[in-house]
């Protein structure tokens, strides 16, 4: 499995539900934005899974003071991965 394009996949559900590419601070991070929700993609090779790493403001976010999310494991189907993400962004950062 490519990780590249499941990263692309990961970050396209984010887009299509409303959240929106953003360039923070004064290192410019790039961070997925609704509200006052900034997540980051990050994968983890150690663990071969997905973490969404948020900060609830933009200080926060610009400083890299980020909290760590679920793990989304690539041990199982991508659809069914894809599709907890899926309904874990909405229960959790879109509040």
């Amino acid at each position: 499995m490519d990780i590249n394009t499941l990263r692309e996949k990961v970050e396209r559900i984010f887009l299509e539900l409303g959240f929106k590419n953003e360039m923070i601070g004064v290192k410019q991070y790039r961070y997925l934005v609704y509200n006052n929700c900034y997540c980051k993609i990050t994968y983890l090779n150690s663990r071969e899974a997905f973490v969404i790493e948020c900060a609830d403001n933009a200080e926060d976010a610009s400083n890299g003071v980020l909290e760590d999310g679920d793990l989304y494991y690539l041990n199982i189907p991508e659809e069914e991965m894809l599709c907890k993400l899926r309904k874990d962004i909405v229960a959790y950062y879109m509040e």
